[in-house]
């Protein structure tokens, strides 16, 4: 953990997130330590609620980040709350609780129409757990606190109960996106999610600064194609073979799926809220497959695998966006339907010409498929090589219109970037009805 370090008070915390240092309070009083003020981030107009660790989370400061939501719903910008108090005003009773179920309202009213950013500085427990939990992106100090019931209250000598309350806690819940070692850090990389993203879901995505990559695709396919020190990587505590990050690519603001391996329960549901958010503010996302399929797992299957594979493909073709994808090594199986298939998870599919592609994996298709050449076990890995190259190859699905090209790992920044270009008038309408069901 992080060496600590002298916590900040709201004012000084609004310094560090705004333009300049420079924003306009919208409140009279410095209630329970809480303010609330607007300013400009990278010149977008946003809308900040902040704590400063001194008091409780009362009625007033429950109006007060209820009026913050307000405000950013009637003009279409951001909200940055950011939490570090002493826990919900005992005192207010009733009227506290009926002021947190309107924020908890305001909450989701907007989301998906503004961008909502929670910043975890200090403590930030019980029902204001819930309230940053409901944001798009949780960022939070290393050293700061975060749960939904008192660590304390946990007798057992569980794993999880040694580290409740911490940011590695927090981590690993899928709690908080981004973690930041100090509050300087913390805002410098608030600032950069938030001027990564559009002002709401009706304005286009902003164009960024960039520089080109010096990472070559082959070595690392995400940092060979964004742009240089543009990735900021969410929920790098779940899932055990995908990263899922925003970026920018040419100045252009995408969402990013990276898999090498095989993908579990936690990689499915991470990459569909990543999905999800993109799509919620227009934003394209690029995934790129190395992977031979699902986990062979029956405790995976049981514990959400299958139902967490199904809400990913709700998620995916429910979306809108642009999707585009890349096969940079195996794509075996249904994985691939999942998340590269055409008419569903991608608009377009690239291959690198190294790519292995088919239903099930080379030696598993032999001793199927060509099961009467194998004389002995040796033969398997020899036809397994042969099998792959004839029926599993980039050539092979790009003929079969499995995929749209074949490119080389070093032409990757420029497909994709075209790709993204052509595909930016994309409109599509989904059949009207109230909602699907996603299966949970």
């Amino acid at each position: 953990m992080a060496e600590k370090q002298q916590k900040l008070d709201a004012l000084k915390r609004l310094s560090l997130l705004f333009d300049d240092g420079t924003y306009e309070l919208l409140d009279g009083s410095a209630d329970a330590g809480a303010r609330i003020a607007h300013g400009t981030v990278y010149g977008t107009t946003v809308f900040a609620y902040a704590e400063g660790g001194c008091g409780a989370f009362s009625t007033a400061t429950a109006e007060k980040l209820s009026k913050v939501y307000s405000l950013a719903e009637k003009t279409g910008s951001p909200v940055v709350a950011i939490y570090d108090s002493k826990g919900v005003d005992l005192n207010g009773g009733g009227l506290t609780l009926d002021a947190c179920a309107k924020l908890l309202s305001r909450c989701s009213r907007v989301s998906g129409v503004v961008p909502q950013i929670a910043v975890v500085a200090g403590t930030c427990g019980g029902f204001e757990s819930v309230c940053a939990s409901l944001a798009d992106v949780c960022l939070m100090e290393s050293n700061a606190e975060f749960f939904l019931t008192a660590p304390f209250n946990d007798t057992s000598d569980s794993e999880a109960s040694k580290i409740a309350g911490t940011a590695e806690y927090a981590k690993k819940a899928s709690a908080a996106a981004v973690i930041c070692d100090g509050e300087e850090a913390l805002f410098a990389k608030t600032r950069q999610v938030v001027g990564i993203l559009p002002s709401n879901n009706l304005e286009v995505p902003p164009f960024c600064d960039f520089a080109e990559p010096e990472t070559n695709p082959a070595d690392d396919a995400v940092l060979g194609t964004v742009d240089a020190g543009s990735e900021i990587e969410l929920f790098s505590g779940k899932g055990r073979s995908s990263r899922t990050y925003l970026a920018t690519l040419m100045g252009s603001p995408v969402g990013v799926v990276n898999i090498n391996g095989r993908v579990c329960r936690n990689d499915t549901l991470k990459i569909a809220r990543l999905v999800q958010f993109c799509d919620a503010f227009s934003l394209p996302v690029v995934t790129f497959l190395n992977s031979d399929g699902f986990v062979v797992s029956a405790d995976n299957d049981m514990n959400g695998g299958i139902r967490n594979a199904a809400l990913l493909s709700h998620v995916i073709t429910q979306a809108t966006n642009v999707k585009v994808a890349v096969v940079t090594g195996n794509a075996v199986g249904s994985l691939f339907s999942v998340l590269c298939g055409r008419y569903a998870a991608a608009d377009l599919c690239f291959a690198w010409n190294n790519a292995v592609i088919g239903e099930i994996e080379p030696k598993a298709a032999v001793s199927v498929m060509w099961n009467d050449r194998i004389e002995k076990d040796s033969d398997i890995e020899r036809l397994a090589v042969q099998y792959a190259a004839e029926e599993m190859s980039a050539e092979k699905a790009l003929k079969d219109g499995i995929v749209d090209k074949v490119i080389t790992p070093e032409t990757t920044r420029s497909a994709v970037a075209a790709s993204l270009d052509m595909l930016a008038s994309k409109r599509v309408s989904n059949i009207s009805r109230k909602h699907g069901n996603m299966p949970y």
